[in-house]
C-alpha cells in the first residue's frame, strides 16, 4: 500500500506539473504475470477451495492450483462454475475530488461485479474478453482513506448464450481476472475518445468525444468550463506536420468532428508500417486543461466485388494465420515480452495478417501495427448460439471502440462458424468511423466468401464464382498434418484466380497447457489443440518453415545446381510495394564434412554480401551472385535474403553438383570364397565384413561385421500402395552369382514381370544395388524400395541432404541442404516439441550415416536428390476417423506396411484434421509412375571403434 501512495502521489505531482495533463493510471494489479500483485482470494469449488488464500492478479486461478479445468468442448453438463472472490485495498488522495476516475478490468472471465467498502457497484459485467469500467465518485468511494474492492468472478455466466458462445469452444477456458485492473484518474475535462480515419492520399477525418464530468442542475446558471478542442497531426516523435484543427464549443458536446488533408503523408503498409499521432487538446481560454494522444496511421482499405482486397490502391492477397491469446503456465495471461516474441515469429513465417477468435491485448494490436501485419478483429461467439443482444451490443461497442484506430484492422469479424448475432451487424458501421466490411467466418457476407477448410476441389469451385473468397480458416495443422501440407498447390492455384484473395490457417500455436493437477503436464486435450505451426513455447515445427518459403516475398524457383553453376538465380518479387533493391542478399559457399568426420558443421569457403537487383513488386528477373571465379569445386551455396530493414526474409541452400564417398579401407582386402550351403545365405565376406544373401531370392538376409549381426537385411524389398490396399507385387526369382574381377555380383531377375536387382560386393566391403522393378499399373499413394532394420539398435543418423525436418509429398518446401544429425527420438509433432523427429522421410539425400548402438556404423550413398525414409513414423494415438467431439482426424498417412530403410520414388502426402492428403491437392494424390521404377544404393557397414 505504501508503494500505491507513492504511485498516486508521483500521478498527481505529474498532473499538476504540465498544462495539458493526461489520464494517469493506477495500477492495482502488475502489467502481466511476471509483476503481478498478491490479492486475497477465494475459490468456492474444487481445488484449494473453502478458504482464504492469496492470489497472483493477473491470472487464472487454476494456473495457481484453484478449480478445476476443462476444455472448451468437454460435455456441458461437466463444465465447472466455480466462483473467484478477490479482495484488495487502495487509498484515494483528497485531492481526487475534483478528478473523474474510472475502475477499469481489461480483462475478467467470465462475469464479474464488485463491491466497494462492501457496497454494491454498478452492474456485472458479461463477457471475459473486453475491457469494461466503472465510476468512483463519492457515492462508493472515501477521499483520504484506504478503501476496500472486493470482486467477484463467476467463470460460467449466469447467462446460457453468453455461456456457450464464449465456453462451449475449441479452446481451453478459465477463470479469473487475468489482464489488468488499474485506476484511470482525469481531469474533469477530458476526451474520453478519438476515431480516426486516415487515407493513403492524406485526408483525414477524427472524431473526438470529450467529456465535461461537472454536474448540471435545472435553473443552474451556465458555466463554460471548455471553450475550444484543438487536434493536430505529428510524427511519433512530436514533431507537427500540417495545420492544427480546431473547434468552438459551447460548454460541452457529445462528439466534435474534424477533416483536414495532410500533403504526401508517409502510408502505412505491411512493408511499411509508417506511424502518426494526433494530440487532442480540451482548452478554456486558451490554457489547455487535458490532451489525449492518439495513434494511427494514413492508410487505405478497400474491398472491390470481383476484383480484390485492396491497400493503398494496391491489390493484396491475405498470408494470415489464426492466433488466440495463450501461455502455456499462464493461460490467458501473457507478458508483453511473449506477445512480441509471438508477434516477431509471426511476422518472420512472412505472414501478414494474425486473426484470433478473442481480442488480442493492447500490446500485440501495438507490435502489428509496428511490424506491419494485418489483423481481422473479432467478437468472441465461437459458434452458435450467439450472446444476447444486449450483451452482444455492449460487447460491439467496446470492441469497435477499442481497435478502431489500429490501422493494422482491415476486417471485423461478428462471431465465427454461426455465432453471427444479425442484430448488432449494423453497429459496426454506426461505431467504425471508417466503415470498414463486416465478416461471418465461414459463410458469404458483405461481399467476401470465407468459407473454412476448403478441400482443393471445392477450392476450384468457390474460386469460379464471381464472389470474392478468403477462408478464413484452412488446413487445419493437427499434429504434423495440414499448413505446410497442401499449401503449395493451394496458394499456387489462388495466386492464379482474381477472386481468390488468401487465406488464413489454423492456427499459431499448440495450445498445450502446463496442468497444475498433473505435475506440470502440458495438455493439448487429446487432439483438441494440438494443431499448431510452432509448440506451446514457441518450437518452429516443420510446417513453419514450408509455410515461410511459400509465402516468401522472395522467390527462387532453382531445385539444384549444376556443377559449372556460376552464380546467376531467377529471382521473383513478390513483396507488395518494395522492389529488390531495397533488400540485400548474403551468400556463402560452404565445404561439408563427410559422413566420417568428428564434427557435422560445414565451414565457410567464401562469402558475401549484395543490394539486390531492381526488380519492382510483381516482376521477375536474375540475381547474380559475385562468386569466386577460380573456386569451381563442390560445395554447397547458402542464400539469405534481408528484407529493408535488414530483417532475415529466408533462407536457400543448393548443393553445387554431387559430393564423393570414398568406402576404401585402410588395406585392400581379398573377398572370402562364396559360401552356400541348401540351409544356409550365401554369404561373402571382405575384411571384417559379411554380407548374407538369400540362394532363392537374391535379397540382403543380414550383414555383421567383426562377428556382430546389424540387423540390416530383408532387402531389397519393393513397396507400394493404392489408397485402398498395399499392393501384391510378385516375389518369384532367379538367383545368379559370378566373381568379375575383384568384385562378387549377385544377380536376381524376376520370372513373372521383368523386374531384377544385383548386388556388387567390392573388396572396400561395400555393397551396391542397382535395382529396376517393373511398371506398377495402378496409381500409388506410395512406393519405396526397402529392408528391415532393427529400430531398438538405432542410435542416431547423420546425413548430407535437405532438412533437419522431414518431408511429405505435399510439404516439400521448408527444409534446407546441408549436412544434419540427430540422435533417435520417437517423438510426435503435436506431443512432443523441441526436437525434430527422427523417424520418416528426409529429401534430397546424397548420403546418409546411421548409427547403431551394436557399435557399427552403416553408410548409404544414394543417387543425388534421393529420398530416404528411416524407420515407420507414428502418429498420436487418436488418428484416423476418430470423433471424439471435435469432428473426423485425417491427419495420418499411407506408408510401407513394413521395412525400416527405404528408398521412395512416390512420396505419401500427409493429412490435416479434416482431410486427407489426397483431397488437398495434386501432391497429395496417388500418382501413375514411369514404365520402371530404377536406382542405385551403395551400402557400407563399418565398426565405429575402428575408424
Amino acid at each position: 500500500m505504501k508503494m500505491l501512495n507513492l504511485i498516486a502521489f508521483v500521478c498527481l505531482f505529474a498532473s499538476a506539473s504540465h498544462a495539458a495533463p493526461q489520464a494517469e493510471r493506477v495500477y492495482l494489479s502488475g502489467k502481466g504475470p511476471s509483476d503481478a500483485v498478491e490479492w486475497d482470494f477465494f475459490c468456492s469449488a474444487g481445488r484449494r477451495s473453502g478458504q482464504w488464500a492469496t492470489i497472483p492478479v493477473p491470472s487464472n486461478w487454476e494456473q495457481h492450483g484453484f478449480g478445476n479445468y476443462n476444455y472448451g468442448r468437454d460435455e456441458y453438463s461437466s463444465k465447472h462454475d466455480e466462483t473467484g472472490t478477490y479482495r484488495t485495498t487502495f487509498m484515494v488522495p483528497m485531492a481526487w475530488k475534483n478528478k473523474h476516475v474510472r475502475l477499469v478490468f481489461e480483462g475478467s472471465m467470465t462475469q464479474t461485479s464488485i463491491k466497494i467498502n462492501g457496497k454494491p457497484v454498478g452492474f456485472p459485467n458479461f463477457g471475459g474478453y473486453l475491457p469494461f469500467r466503472y465510476i468512483l465518485d463519492k457515492t462508493n468511494i472515501q477521499y483520504g482513506k484506504k478503501n476496500t474492492l472486493e470482486v467477484l468472478v463467476k467463470k460460467k455466466p449466469d447467462y446460457e448464450g453468453l455461456d456457450q458462445a464464449e465456453r462451449q469452444a475449441d479452446y481451453w477456458i478459465f477463470g479469473g481476472i487475468y489482464r489488468p485492473v488499474y485506476l484511470e484518474v482525469q481531469p474533469r475535462e477530458f476526451v474520453n475518445r478519438v476515431a480516426v480515419d486516415a487515407r493513403a492520399d492524406g485526408s483525414l477525418r477524427l472524431d473526438v468525444f470529450p467529456q465535461v464530468q461537472y454536474a448540471t442542475r435545472f435553473r443552474e446558471e451556465f458555466k463554460p468550463y471548455v471553450d475550444e478542442v484543438v487536434a493536430q497531426v505529428q510524427t511519433l516523435e512530436g514533431k507537427n506536420v500540417g495545420e492544427p484543427m480546431t473547434s468552438v464549443i459551447h460548454g460541452a458536446t457529445g462528439r466534435i468532428r474534424f477533416s483536414t488533408k495532410i500533403d504526401n503523408p508517409k502510408v502505412w503498409s505491411p512493408e511499411y508500417p509508417n506511424l502518426y499521432q494526433v494530440k487532442v487538446a480540451l482548452k478554456n481560454e486558451g490554457k489547455a486543461l487535458s490532451e489525449k494522444v492518439e495513434r494511427f496511421g494514413f492508410r487505405t482499405f478497400e474491398l472491390r466485388p470481383a476484383e480484390g482486397l485492396y491497400l493503398n490502391g494496391t491489390r493484396i492477397m491475405i498470408q494470415g494465420v489464426n492466433r488466440n491469446v495463450f501461455d502455456p503456465i499462464h493461460g490467458r495471461a501473457v507478458d508483453s515480452e511473449k506477445i512480441w516474441k509471438d508477434a516477431r515469429a509471426i511476422k518472420a513465417m512472412n505472414v501478414n495478417l494474425v486473426r484470433s477468435h478473442m481480442p488480442p491485448n493492447k500490446e500485440f494490436m501495438d507490435a502489428c501495427d509496428e511490424l506491419g501485419m494485418l489483423v481481422i478483429t473479432e467478437l468472441t461467439n465461437w459458434h452458435d448460439p450467439v450472446t444476447e443482444t444486449p450483451i452482444a451490443r455492449n460487447n460491439v461497442y467496446e470492441l469497435v471502440t477499442k481497435y478502431q484506430n489500429h490501422p493494422s484492422v482491415i476486417l471485423w469479424a461478428n462471431g465465427n462458424e454461426n455465432g453471427f448475432n444479425l442484430e448488432v451487424d449494423d453497429l459496426y458501421h454506426l461505431y467504425d468511423l471508417q466503415d470498414r466490411p463486416v465478416i461471418h467466418p465461414w459463410t458469404y457476407f458483405e461481399g467476401l466468401n470465407t468459407k473454412h477448410y476448403p478441400e482443393y476441389k471445392e477450392l476450384l469451385k468457390r474460386i469460379s464464382f464471381p464472389q470474392l473468397y478468403l477462408p478464413t480458416e484452412f488446413l487445419h495443422g493437427l499434429y504434423d498434418g495440414g499448413h505446410g501440407a497442401g499449401l503449395e498447390d493451394i496458394w499456387n492455384t489462388m495466386r492464379q484466380s482474381p477472386v481468390a484473395v488468401g487465406g488464413v490457417l489454423w492456427c499459431w500455436a499448440d495450445a498445450a497447457i502446463k496442468r497444475t493437477d498433473e505435475d506440470g503436464k502440458l495438455d493439448t486435450a487429446g487432439n483438441q489443440s494440438a494443431d499448431g505451426i510452432v509448440g506451446p513455447n514457441g518450437e518452429r515445427e516443420a510446417s513453419y518453415f514450408s509455410v515461410r518459403e511459400i509465402w516468401s516475398p522472395i522467390q527462387i524457383a532453382t531445385e539444384k545446381l549444376s556443377a559449372d553453376f556460376r552464380g546467376e538465380l531467377p529471382v521473383e518479387n513478390r513483396y507488395y510495394d518494395t522492389s529488390l533493391n531495397e533488400c540485400s542478399f548474403r551468400w556463402r559457399l560452404l565445404d561439408c564434412p563427410g559422413p566420417l568426420s568428428e564434427s557435422a558443421t560445414c565451414s565457410v569457403r567464401a562469402e558475401g554480401r549484395m543490394n539486390g537487383p531492381n526488380i519492382g513488386p510483381g516482376e521477375k528477373g536474375t540475381l547474380t551472385l559475385p562468386l569466386p571465379a577460380e573456386d569451381h569445386e563442390s560445395h554447397v551455396l547458402e542464400l539469405t535474403a534481408y528484407s529493408r530493414t535488414n530483417v532475415e526474409v529466408m533462407k536457400w541452400s543448393w548443393q553445387i553438383g554431387t559430393s564423393e564417398i570414398s568406402f576404401a579401407m585402410d588395406s585392400k582386402t581379398n573377398l572370402a570364397r562364396v559360401e552356400q550351403s541348401e540351409q544356409d545365405p550365401f554369404r561373402i565376406t571382405a575384411g571384417s565384413t559379411v554380407w548374407s544373401f538369400s540362394p532363392n531370392t537374391g535379397q540382403l538376409t543380414g550383414c555383421s561385421v567383426s562377428g556382430i549381426k546389424t540387423s540390416l537385411g530383408n532387402g531389397p524389398v519393393l513397396y507400394a500402395g493404392t489408397l485402398k490396399q498395399a499392393l501384391e507385387l510378385p516375389r518369384e526369382w532367379k538367383v545368379d552369382i559370378q566373381r568379375q574381377a575383384d568384385s562378387v555380383v549377385i544377380h536376381s531377375r524376376n520370372l513373372i514381370d521383368d523386374s531384377s536387382f544385383q548386388w556388387t560386393i567390392s573388396t572396400d566391403g561395400s555393397a551396391a544395388l542397382d535395382y529396376d522393378f517393373a511398371e506398377i499399373a495402378d496409381a500409388v499413394a506410395y512406393c519405396a524400395v526397402g529392408f528391415d532394420l532393427d529400430e531398438s539398435n538405432i542410435a542416431g543418423k547423420r546425413w548430407l541432404g535437405a532438412g533437419p525436418h522431414r518431408v511429405w509429398g505435399n510439404r516439400l518446401k521448408g527444409p534446407q541442404f546441408g549436412v544434419w544429425e540427430n540422435a533417435y527420438n520417437d517423438n510426435i509433432t503435436g506431443v512432443h516439441w523441441g526436437k525434430p523427429e527422427f523417424k520418416g522421410i528426409f529429401g534430397n539425400v546424397d548420403w546418409m550415416r546411421v548409427d547403431l548402438k551394436s557399435g557399427q556404423t552403416l553408410l548409404i550413398d544414394t543417387e543425388p536428390g534421393a529420398s530416404v525414409g528411416v524407420m515407420r513414423p507414428k502418429n498420436a494415438d487418436e488418428t484416423r476417423n476418430v470423433k471424439n467431439g471435435v469432428g473426423p482426424v485425417h491427419a495420418w498417412w499411407h506408408y510401407p506396411e513394413a521395412g525400416d530403410l527405404h528408398v521412395f520414388h512416390k512420396l505419401p502426402g500427409v493429412g490435416t484434421k479434416f482431410a486427407n492428403a489426397e483431397a488437398l491437392g495434386p501432391q497429395g494424390e496417388p500418382k501413375k509412375l514411369p514404365r520402371t521404377i530404377s536406382g542405385k544404393v551403395v551400402l557400407r557397414v563399418m565398426d565405429r571403434s575402428a575408424r
